[in-house]
C-alpha cells in the first residue's frame, strides 16, 4: 500500500501506532518501489481507478448480461469532508462510487457504508483497532458495516466501491474510519426516502453543511442562481441576520422572501447548471403580482425592464423601468421580516402600492394600507418605505414550499 508520511497525520500529529507504516512508506518512497494497490468492497469489490478489472474495450456482454451498475462521483474533499454530503438511491439498485481524494491537505482516507444510525458506533469502534487498524485500513469489524474499501485512498489518487443497496429503505450513512476523521467527515445515502431541504438535514455535519450553502453561510450575500418560482434572472440575497429573499429581474419585483438558511446549490453546480437552487426553508411570503401603480392606482403597469444593480454596503440597488419612469429599489432586514425602500427621481404624481392580503402585516412611514392598498400623494411618491412582517403564527403561503418546477413558471 503507497502511504505517504504526511497523509498519516490528522490534524498534523502523527499518530505513535501509525510510525512504523510511515516509515515503511518513506523507505518506499526512497527506493523508488512503489507497491501496488487494490481495493476492494466489503460486499463486491472494487478496484483503483486506470486498473485492469472490468471487461476488455470493445468486449460485447453476452445476452443476460448483469445490469450495468449505477456511477456515482464522490470527492474527499478539504475540511474533512466528503462532496456531495448525501445522495440517493434506490432499494435493490448496484451502485458503483468512483471515489476522488482532492484533499488538499494531503490526508488518506477510506469509505464505509453503514446501516442507518450507525455512523459513531462503527467509528468509535474503528477508534479501538490501534495498531492492528492500519492492515486493516481502519475499517472494523462491525454488523453494521455494509461496504468499504479495504485499502485507504491516498492524495490525488481515485477508487471504485461497487455495492448492492440494501432492500430495506432508510437513512444509510458514509463514514471515513480514520482516527480522528470520523467525527465530522460522513454523510448520508437516502434510500426511497426523500431528503430534506440540505440546510435542515440532521444526517449532515454542521461544518459540511456551511460549506454546502451558498454563500458559506457569509451575510449579506448576492447570488445569481436559477431559482424556485422565479424566471431565469433570478437574484438570491442573503440579509444580515436571518432573513433571505428572490429577486426575479425578468418581472422587476421581490418574488418571495423566507427565513433561516440561505440556499443549496448542490445540484445547480454539479449538473450543467440548469437545475435550481434549493430554498433553505418555506417562504413565509410570496408576491403576487407588481405591486407598483404609477398614476392610476386601478392598473398595472403593461411594460417594465431591469437596468441592473449596484451593490451598497454588501447589499443590492435594483435599478428599473416601469414605462418611462425609472425606479430605485433596495430590500433590507428589520425585525421579524424586511423593509423595501423605493426612489422614483422626478415622479410629481400620485402613486399606489399593492400589498398581499393573508398572513402578513404591511406598515409603512408614509401612510396607512386600507383593504391591500397604500395610496401615496405625488409628494410622498418620490420615495418611500414598506415594511412587512409575518403574522405570529401564521403559516406559510400556499405552494410556496421549496420546490423545483421548470423555469419560468411563474412569469
Amino acid at each position: 500500500m503507497q502511504v505517504s508520511l504526511r497523509s498519516l497525520c490528522v490534524f498534523g500529529v502523527l499518530i505513535p501506532w501509525l510510525a512504523p507504516l510511515a516509515r515503511g512508506a518513506a523507505a518506499g518512497e526512497a527506493s523508488g518501489a512503489v507497491p501496488k494497490v487494490q481495493g476492494t468492497a466489503a460486499i463486491s469489490g472494487g478496484t483503483l481507478s486506470g486498473g485492469k478489472a472490468g471487461a476488455a474495450k470493445g468486449a460485447v456482454a453476452p445476452k443476460g448480461a448483469v445490469k450495468k451498475p449505477r456511477m456515482v462521483s464522490l470527492l474527499m474533499a478539504e475540511g474533512l469532508r466528503f462532496d456531495p454530503p448525501r445522495f440517493e438511491a434506490k432499494a435493490g439498485e448496484e451502485l458503483e462510487i468512483r471515489i476522488e481524494n482532492v484533499d488538499p491537505a494531503h490526508l488518506a482516507h477510506n469509505l464505509v457504508v453503514v446501516k442507518p444510525g450507525s455512523v459513531q458506533a462503527v467509528v468509535q469502534e474503528a477508534m479501538g483497532l490501534g495498531e492492528g487498524g492500519p492492515a486493516k485500513a481502519f475499517v472494523p469489524s462491525h454488523p453494521a458495516v455494509l461496504a468499504a474499501t479495504t485499502s485507504m485512498v491516498d492524495p490525488e489518487k481515485k477508487l471504485s466501491l461497487r455495492f448492492k443497496v440494501p432492500a430495506e429503505s432508510g437513512v444509510y450513512g458514509y463514514v471515513c474510519t480514520v482516527p480522528g476523521h470520523g467525527m465530522v467527515m460522513y454523510g448520508a445515502l437516502y434510500v426511497d426516502v426523500p431528503p430534506p431541504p440540505l440546510a435542515k438535514d440532521p444526517n449532515i455535519p454542521q461544518l459540511t453543511l456551511e460549506k454546502g450553502l451558498v454563500g458559506g453561510g457569509k451575510r449579506p450575500f448576492v447570488q445569481r442562481i436559477f431559482m424556485p418560482e422565479a424566471g431565469p434572472a433570478a437574484i438570491a440575497v442573503a440579509l444580515p441576520g436571518t432573513q433571505n429573499y428572490c429577486f426575479d429581474a425578468g418581472a422587476c419585483r421581490v418574488r418571495y422572501a423566507w427565513a433561516g438558511p440561505f440556499l443549496d446549490g448542490t445540484e445547480h453546480w454539479r449538473g450543467s447548471g440548469n437545475k435550481l437552487a434549493e430554498v433553505g426553508d418555506e417562504a413565509w411570503w410570496k408576491s403576487e403580482g407588481f405591486p407598483l401603480r404609477l398614476g392610476d392606482a386601478r392598473k398595472a403597469p403593461e411594460k417594465v425592464k431591469f437596468l441592473g444593480y449596484r451593490l451598497k454596503d454588501g447589499l443590492p440597488e435594483f435599478r428599473y423601468r416601469v414605462g418611462n419612469q425609472e425606479v430605485l429599489q433596495e430590500v433590507l432586514a428589520v425585525d421579524g421580516g424586511v423593509e423595501m425602500v423605493f426612489r422614483l427621481p422626478g415622479w410629481n404624481q400620485n402613486l399606489a402600492f399593492v400589498a398581499e392580503k393573508g398572513a402578513y402585516e404591511w406598515e409603512s412611514p408614509q401612510g396607512r394600507f386600507k383593504d391591500g392598498l397604500l395610496e401615496l400623494s405625488r409628494e410622498q411618491a418620490s420615495e418611500f418605505r414598506v415594511r412587512l412582517k409575518r403574522r405570529e403564527g401564521a403559516s406559510a403561503p400556499k405552494d410556496a414550499k421549496a420546490t423545483n418546477p421548470p423555469h419560468g413558471a411563474h412569469p
